[in-house]
């Protein structure tokens, strides 16, 4: 009476056929691919067409001239005028040009080391330096200028130039 229909069996996708892409992968291949354009975009804007970075209020004030480099200046200038330098010098040519007393210069050195410690570290740099142009020639001058930093830390100023002293005042 009632012929039952026969189910069919599923066909299994053969070797040949092509594989469906799923939707999800190739949205998200387009989205990476989108990205990657984007900030390379970005990049190159920020690189080429950037607009140049404004100058310093610092910079402006002083007529372009940086301020550290102009204090690393004063430094170094105050560095070999200190009496730790001439110190430093006495020190590193006492054995090339002999002793000299230099009691004054100690103390002010000392007191120089309490009050900076980077003054003197330069200054001692600053006297490596210097005592590497003395020769055998040249020590009677740079015994002579110790010597005339040794009367000024005593308190006694320095000298005149010619050795005459200081002049009377009034009565010209």
């Amino acid at each position: 009476m009632f012929k039952k229909k026969a189910k069919i069996p599923a066909q299994a996708p053969s070797a040949d056929a092509p594989k469906k892409r799923s939707m999800v992968k190739l949205a998200l291949g387009a989205l990476v691919g989108l990205a990657a354009l984007g900030g390379g975009g970005y990049g190159a804007w920020a690189y080429l067409m950037a607009p140049a970075p404004e100058q310093h209020v610092e910079e402006e004030r002083h007529d372009g001239v940086d301020p550290q480099k102009v204090a690393a200046l004063k430094a170094e200038a105050a560095a070999e005028t200190s009496a730790t330098y001439n110190f430093a010098l006495s020190q590193i040519l006492k054995g090339r040009c002999g002793a000299l007393n230099v009691a004054a210069l100690k103390e002010a050195s000392d007191a120089e080391a309490a009050h900076d410690g980077l003054l003197v570290q330069m200054s001692w740099l600053a006297a490596l330096r210097r005592a590497g142009t003395v020769t055998e020639a040249s020590c009677d001058r740079m015994l002579a200028e110790i010597d005339r930093a040794e009367v000024k830390a005593e308190g006694g100023g320095a000298p005149a130039a010619g050795g005459h002293g200081e002049k009377p005042a009034g009565g010209h």
